[in-house]
């Protein structure tokens, strides 16, 4: 028995979360306001005998109990199951707790590292560092000791001395990559030497890297640590941690390009940014992002300084050189957002002012750019015009023609269509002829005629991943797939996995759920199928689980108007079920009845047109 299956054996659904949700009896099953969005009435429901959940109100979130911890505590499917193995006094893989132990051994070199750096800091060598903090960047003292910022003096082995004195090995040390390998064959030396030392955690607040700011003059101006099995730039924002609270209360977080952009704004107290360390911004990152906020401003200087500041900075690979070049900005946009619900945004600053200068020099500024940030493309629209001579009406077919390829980057029609609308103002002209020039180069091919498909095998959540993983082919079509179709968190999580294509399989993952519930499903013998037949195989699996779970919340339904005839007698219940039918006020007693019965009937003529279209 896997480690999933076992902590499920253990765990009861209905008393684990009910420790945090009140729930009610609502025939075999429960239900409850649902926790993570606010409403009046109970939508959410736990079904004992499946030993899943689902909220079928507004948020419309669902799965098993891992599902739960992941929403509930915004974690990723890998500290879930340690949480809950925890609880179900479970033990995990040999591997996996091999794993996670060297994991902890790393960080903890790493905070060593930084205990070291911050008494370097504050010893006589660190005055000029000091010095530099205090009135170079204006950090007092409370923002230095909150962001554990550090001092490496210009000594080759002081820290790999200070660590072999704890008892850490060279070898762990280079792991954690606060050392660096002698070209030479001598011992390792200290990767970072004469600089500022910014600490880096991951958004638990772990240490898993370290940055480092030259102090006078010298390449690169900034170091960080290298990738490591801890520390991964494309997945690390720093900041993060401290960020997290109160991105969570303001539902936005804004990006920027370094440590002391963060740094800075946090002292003048605006705490919500993060920056990307010198890489774009990756869909790992958004993904994380969502975590703690729906909204996500990148913070750039608008001069073309600037501008390569933002390439660096997490600009989703901008380039502005061209109108070509500015649509593959958009198109790389709505690739990174398309998988999770973000709002991305751009707040262009002041020429020659940096997050850090902004927040501090003019706060009532700094807090007016975010607050008004253009949503990404129409950032790119207006960035365009402002650089075309909108005066004369020759140009406006030149000027349309260099936003045809960011405005067919927009995926939405709907808000492509209000671009338009601003373009068509803007430029004095109609807005049928910019949508008749975007046409013109834009037809859709022919469609191809598709083969039958191969009969459904149930179980269809199964037999759907098994689809997916057989046919990567799907991945373009099928990226905005909800994971909360599948209720299994296994599942879930392999179908994240293959949308952002990093399924892996190499033999140090054996022990890992999810690499054997991927073997499982690999072994399954499957139909070879074109990318017709897959694409439409595929889209039956899915309608059958949606109709599964419209049948799932019937009988919920169902069941509850069961127990209120047991209460008030058939009569009574069919009387108000008729009253609200012909859209009779109800009572206040009778509100939530009337409610239901609407909701049962509702169901059942969603679930009778699934299946006429089906046929």
């Amino acid at each position: 028995m896997d480690a999933v299956t076992e902590i499920k054996r253990r765990i009861d659904p209905a008393e684990y979360i009910g420790r945090s949700v009140k729930l009610q009896k609502a025939g075999r099953n429960f239900r409850a306001l649902c926790p993570f969005h606010t409403e009046k009435t109970p939508s959410f429901y736990l079904f004992t005998d499946r030993g899943t959940w689902r909220c079928f109100g507004s948020c419309g979130e669902g799965g098993d109990v891992f599902a739960f911890v992941q929403k509930r505590e915004n974690v990723d499917f890998r500290e879930a199951l340690r949480l809950l193995a925890d609880e179900a006094g479970v033990e995990l893989s040999a591997r996996a707790a091999e794993q996670r132990t060297r994991s902890e051994r790393l960080s903890g070199i790493v905070s060593a590292a930084v205990d070291f750096y911050e008494q370097q800091l504050a010893s006589e060598d660190g005055a000029d560092a000091r010095s530099y903090l205090a009135e170079t960047r204006g950090l007092n003292q409370e923002t230095i000791s909150s962001f554990r910022l550090g001092w490496a003096p210009d000594e080759w082995r002081l820290l790999r001395d200070y660590l072999l004195s704890r008892g850490y090995s060279d070898d762990d040390a280079l792991a954690a990559g606060v050392l660096h390998e002698s070209d030479s064959g001598g011992a390792p030396y200290d990767r970072f030497r004469g600089r500022i030392i910014i600490p880096i955690a991951d958004d638990r607040g772990a240490y898993v890297g370290l940055g480092g700011r030259i102090l006078g003059n010298g390449e690169p101006k900034y170091l960080n640590s290298p990738q490591t099995e801890i520390f991964d730039k494309g997945r690390t924002l720093y900041g993060l941690d401290v960020a997290a609270p109160k991105a969570r209360e303001s539902q936005t977080v804004v990006v920027v390009e370094g440590y002391l952009d963060v740094i800075g704004p946090w002292q003048a107290g605006f705490r919500n940014l993060v920056a990307t360390m010198g890489t774009s911004l990756t869909e790992r990152h958004a993904a994380k992002l969502t975590r703690f906020a729906s909204r996500v401003v990148l913070a750039m200087d608008p001069d073309s300084a600037g501008m390569a500041a933002a390439e660096r900075a997490g600009s989703l690979l901008l380039n502005f050189d061209s109108p070509e070049s500015m649509g593959a900005a958009q198109r790389s946009a709505e690739e990174i957002t398309s998988n999770v619900d973000l709002d991305l945004r751009v707040a262009p600053l002041p020429a020659e002012k940096d997050p850090d200068d902004l927040a501090r020099e003019s706060p009532d500024a700094w807090a007016n750019a975010v607050e008004n940030a253009a949503p990404f493309a129409r950032f790119l629209v207006e960035r365009l015009i402002a650089s075309s001579n909108i005066d004369s009406p020759l140009e406006a077919s030149r000027i349309v023609d260099r936003l045809r390829p960011v405005l067919l980057a927009v995926r939405n029609p709907v808000e492509r269509s209000g671009h338009i609308q601003s373009i068509a103002r803007r430029l004095g002209i109609a807005e049928r002829s910019i949508a008749d020039r975007l046409r013109s180069d834009n037809r859709s091919p022919q469609g191809q005629r598709e083969a039958d498909v191969a009969p459904v095998r149930a179980p269809v959540e199964e037999a759907l991943l098994a689809t997916l993983l057989q046919n990567p082919i799907l991945r373009a079509d099928l990226r905005h797939l909800p994971v909360d179709l599948f209720p299994d968190a296994l599942a879930r999580e392999i179908l994240q996995r293959w949308i952002h294509d990093e399924l892996d399989t190499s033999s140090d993952q054996e022990e890992d759920p999810v690499a054997i519930r991927l073997e499982q499903l690999r072994s399954r013998r499957e139909p070879q199928l074109s990318a017709a037949e897959a694409r439409e195989r595929a889209s039956d699996l899915i309608r059958h689980i949606v109709r599964e779970r419209l049948i799932q919340r019937q009988s919920a339904v169902t069941e509850e108007l069961a127990e209120a005839e047991r209460t008030l007698g058939a009569a009574r219940v069919q009387e108000v079920a008729h009253r609200a039918w012909l859209g009779a006020l109800p009572s206040e007693e009778t509100l939530e009845l009337a409610q239901i019965t609407i909701e049962e009937l509702e169901l059942g003529l969603s679930i009778h047109r699934q299946e006429r279209d089906a046929s």
